[in-house]
């Protein structure tokens, strides 16, 4: 019985312990700050394509494939990198005639689809680019968003800012509460920071004969980015 007593003291004591950390950790202060800065975009993602109908197939999707590749060779004179150029969607679509006096749905024709996803660095060209992609056979603009080719700086600043809001509220509500606020225990992020690209309304461009007599018109506006931090600090006596 003599050599069992000093386990069943550390037991106690291990127990005793546990229940000292455990009600430390529930003198705890639990805050979130949000941090949000507005910056100037420095570069653009469109999506332009070709939309073309041709009574057979074959007709419809050489005269999307034709556009598509003046489209690209357009974007190789302009200076854009490859590696900023992608192809986006390619469909080919059989259309069906709506007659009345038709039996059952006919197909009348074919509409093939071509779009290509850039990514322009020079918003100074921008409005050029896409007034010369349409005198090249571009018919469809289907999305410009605005953007940051390096966010980390913009989003980094965000986090700072998101730091010092959780430690101000976190100093507020100790003092509101009677308490004084003790070390950090942790920090964590909540959804990584990022930011919301601004993003234009998709449009169809009729297909022109020739290149407009303009440049598009551009406003590239500003973008948020936002970063949200949870911090735990230690109240202390």
């Amino acid at each position: 019985m003599r050599r069992y007593l000093p386990l069943m003291m550390l037991t106690v004591l291990l127990t005793m312990a546990g229940l000292s950390a455990h009600a430390d950790m529930d003198r705890i202060l639990t805050v979130t700050g949000t941090g949000e800065i507005t910056v100037a975009p420095d570069m653009a993602t469109i999506s332009v394509g070709v939309q073309t109908d041709g009574i057979e197939a074959s007709q419809a999707l050489d005269a999307a494939s034709a556009a598509t590749l003046a489209i690209l060779a357009r974007l190789d004179v302009e200076g854009v990198a490859p590696a900023h150029v992608q192809t986006g969607a390619v469909r080919l679509q059989p259309q069906y005639s709506n007659s009345a006096l038709s039996s059952g749905q006919q197909i009348v024709g074919y509409r093939a689809f071509n779009s290509v996803n850039v990514q322009v660095n020079d918003l100074d060209r921008l409005g050029g680019l896409l007034a010369a992609l349409v005198g090249d056979g571009a018919n469809r603009l289907d999305r410009v968003t605005f953007g940051l080719q390096d966010p980390k700086a913009a989003t980094d600043e965000a986090r700072r800012r998101a730091v010092a809001e959780a430690m101000r509220k976190a100093g507020l509500y100790a003092e509101a509460a009677g308490v004084a606020m003790g070390d950090v225990l942790s920090i964590s992020e909540q959804g990584g920071g990022g930011y919301q690209p601004f993003r234009a309304e998709p449009v169809m461009m009729e297909a022109m004969a020739s290149a407009p007599s303009f440049d598009v018109p551009v406003a590239a506006g500003e973008i948020e980015l936002s970063a949200s931090i949870t911090m735990v600090f230690a109240i202390v006596e």
